[in-house]
């Protein structure tokens, strides 16, 4: 954020319409989802499947979740207690999951998606904040950026003052068995009991900017944590600490492909793609032509992967993310989640709801693109 941005934010942040706002902002906290007669054809910000059965579950604004049972033909809204945007979701297995959103909520589910309740918020997550950095300054420790104790405190009274205002963006449930969520600024908050309590991890992270996390992606038993202006950050998984790593993009990176079979693609501004087998290899950037930025990706059943992006494309690899090529689809607009269902049909959200590619159909889309050309495969 520049200088210039963040005077601006802090007159809008007092002014008259402001402070009569905060009240509104904070009910939403507070208030239930309100029933939507179109759910399929409201923003949506990402969609998954419930662990490895057939339920699926998107969510979108105002505090949106519906779930299927029937690959996406039909969707039921959920019971969800807060009315906030919600833009990331994860699943540990066909029940216990998380979504979270806006205000720095995190929603926990126990049965598959069809109830919720507030896990953490912005306002607990200050709290939280400034309690890790008074315990670390009464240590006489310093954070993993190197700078003392007394700094990270004026940034937790600062995330007090200024409430909860800031959105989480990313949720991973990592090999270890430990939940990470992770936003705006440098929020970021760990859990090792699904979700019923939480640390801090501010002082934990080499992010002394306080750029933005946008996910984070695993890979052979170490977690990715990317993000604002090519943030890229390493653990190694269990208690061990993330580090900085040499980020291959000065860019933001926007989203992240963890591949069966090792290699994470990480996505980011201008159509790039990097892609990575191990820390001990370097990034390989994936030629495109796509001048938007790319925003999230799956692997289909078959080992094919897909990307889609904030301009409606998506692009399809046959050889492990190494090479991509546009896929035509009958409806375009910007997506911002990808997901594929148990019977093969493929399911793309964003800003105009919900697109389902049925299986035929998508087999259809699949064998326009063509198998890979000489070009491809010998590399050129």
């Amino acid at each position: 954020m520049t200088r210039r941005a963040a005077l601006l934010g802090a007159l809008a942040a007092t002014s008259p319409a402001a402070i009569l706002a905060a009240p509104r902002k904070a009910r939403a906290l507070t208030r239930p989802a309100l029933s939507v007669a179109r759910p399929m054809q409201a923003n949506l910000q990402a969609i998954v499947r419930a662990g490895e059965g057939r339920r699926l579950v998107a969510a979108g604004e105002r505090g949106l979740i519906v779930h299927s049972d029937d690959d996406g033909k039909s969707w039921v809204q959920a019971r969800v207690p807060v009315s906030v945007t919600l833009t990331a979701l994860c699943f540990a297995d066909a029940r216990v999951g998380w979504a979270v959103g806006n205000m720095g909520v995190v929603l926990l589910t126990e049965d598959g998606g069809a109830s919720w309740r507030k896990s953490l918020d912005g306002e607990a997550g200050a709290q939280l904040a400034l309690q890790a950095a008074r315990a670390l300054q009464a240590s006489g420790g310093r954070t993993d950026s190197g700078g003392p104790a007394g700094m990270l405190i004026e940034e937790a009274q600062r995330l007090v003052e200024e409430g909860s205002d800031k959105p989480l963006l990313g949720v991973a449930w990592r090999e270890d068995g430990s939940l990470l969520v992770v936003g705006a600024y440098g929020l970021a908050y760990a859990s090792k009991d699904g979700g019923k309590s939480w640390q801090s991890q501010m002082h934990r992270l080499p992010n002394p900017d306080g750029l933005t996390y946008y996910g984070v992606a695993e890979r052979g038993g170490e977690s990715l944590l990317y993000g604002e202006q090519g943030l890229l950050l390493r653990s190694t998984g269990g208690d061990a600490a993330f580090t900085s790593m040499a980020s291959p993009d000065a860019g933001s990176l926007f989203g992240a492909v963890s591949l069966r079979e090792g290699p994470v693609l990480l996505l980011g501004l201008r159509g790039r793609i990097w892609r990575g087998v191990s820390s001990k290899r370097p990034w390989n950037l994936i030629q495109t032509h796509v001048d938007a930025a790319l925003m999230a990706g799956t692997q289909l059943r078959d080992g094919r992967v897909l990307l889609a992006g904030a301009a409606g494309q998506v692009l399809l690899s046959r050889d492990g993310g190494e090479h991509f090529r546009p896929l035509g689809l009958r409806q375009r607009f910007p997506y911002t989640g990808v997901a594929q269902a148990q019977d093969g049909a493929l399911l793309l959200v964003g800003v105009r709801g919900l697109l389902r590619l049925p299986p035929d159909e998508l087999r259809a889309a699949l064998a326009s693109g063509g198998a890979a050309s000489m070009n491809e495969k010998s590399g050129a």
